[in-house]
C-alpha cells in the first residue's frame, strides 16, 4: 500500500527523532565511556524500538484524521511534542541506569524527567487552545503517558527502587490500562480514552511516589526505607489495585452502551 503524504511527514519525524537518539548516546558515550551492554546494544535496541513505533503509527491510520474526521495534512506542534516524548525514552532509561554510576548526571536526569510531563501538559493545552486537536493525538497522548510510567516503573524495578509488590501492582494497572484501551480500538473500532475520576487520581498518586522514589534514587539522605516512604509506596499499591477494578467495571460498561 502506498504512503500518502501525511504518511511519509509521520515516518520523516520518527527518522529525525531516531536521529535525535542516536546524537545523544554519541555525547554521552563520549562523556562516561559507557561500558558494554550498552556501548554496542544501544544503537539496535533503539533502532528496533522506533521501528516497532512506527509500525503501531501505521496500524492506526484509519485515525490520521482531526477532531471533525478530515484526513491530516501536517503532523502538528502538539502531535510532534507527543512522539517526542515517546521517542525519549531510551535516552531517558539511558540517563536513569547510570545516574547513581555517574552522580553528575542527577540533574540531567530530573531534566529529561521534568520536560516529559511538562510536553505532556503543554500538547494538550495546544490542542485545546489553538483546536489543533486530533483523532491520533488523542490515541497518543493517553497511551505515551502509561508507556513512560510503565518504562519508568521497570527501570525502578529492576534498581532495586520499588519493591516487587508495588511493582506488580503498579504494572498490572498500567498494562491493563494499555491493552484494554487498543485492544478495544482495533477489535471493537472504539475509543474509549477518556478517564473515570480514580483514574485521574490513581495517576496523580503514582507521580507523587515517582517524584519521591526518584529522590530514594539519588540516595537522597533520610528517604531510604523511611517509614512515611514506605507508607506512600503502600498507599500507591492498593490505589493501583482499586483502580484496576475501576478500569475494569469501566471498560466492561462502555462496552454495553456501544455494542
Amino acid at each position: 500500500m502506498a504512503l500518502s503524504s501525511f504518511e511519509r511527514r509521520l515516518l520523516s519525524v520518527m527518522a529525525a527523532f531516531f536521529a535525535v537518539q542516536v546524537a545523544g548516546f554519541a555525547v554521552f558515550q563520549a562523556f562516561y565511556h559507557l561500558p558494554a551492554p550498552w556501548d554496542w546494544g544501544f544503537y539496535p535496541a533503539t533502532a528496533v524500538y522506533h521501528l516497532v513505533l512506527a509500525w503501531g503509527l501505521l496500524a492506526m491510520r484509519k485515525h490520521f484524521t482531526d477532531m471533525e474526521d478530515r484526513p491530516l495534512a501536517r503532523v502538528g506542534i502538539p502531535n510532534l511534542l507527543t512522539l517526542f516524548r515517546l521517542t525519549s525514552l531510551p535516552i531517558i532509561a539511558l540517563v536513569f541506569l547510570q545516574a547513581r554510576e555517574h552522580p553528575s548526571l542527577s540533574l540531567p536526569l530530573v531534566i529529561f524527567v521534568s520536560a516529559a510531563f511538562f510536553t505532556d501538559l503543554l500538547d494538550g493545552f495546544l490542542a485545546r487552545t489553538f483546536k489543533m486537536g486530533t483523532h491520533l493525538g488523542k490515541i497518543l497522548d493517553s497511551g505515551t503517558d502509561y508507556v513512560i510510567l510503565a518504562s519508568l516503573s521497570i527501570v525502578l524495578g529492576i534498581t532495586g527502587v520499588l519493591q516487587a509488590y508495588l511493582l506488580i501492582a503498579i504494572l498490572i494497572r498500567l498494562g491493563f490500562q494499555i491493552g484494554a484501551t487498543y485492544f478495544v480500538l482495533w477489535v471493537f473500532k472504539r475509543q474509549f480514552v477518556e478517564t473515570t475520576w480514580l483514574g485521574k487520581a490513581s495517576l496523580f498518586v503514582l507521580m507523587v511516589l515517582y517524584a519521591v522514589e526518584i529522590l530514594v534514587f539519588l540516595r537522597l539522605p533520610g528517604l531510604e526505607h523511611s517509614p512515611w516512604v514506605v507508607g506512600l509506596e503502600v498507599f500507591t499499591a492498593v490505589v493501583m489495585l482499586i483502580s484496576t477494578v475501576d478500569k475494569w467495571v469501566f471498560f466492561a460498561r462502555k462496552l454495553k452502551e456501544n455494542p
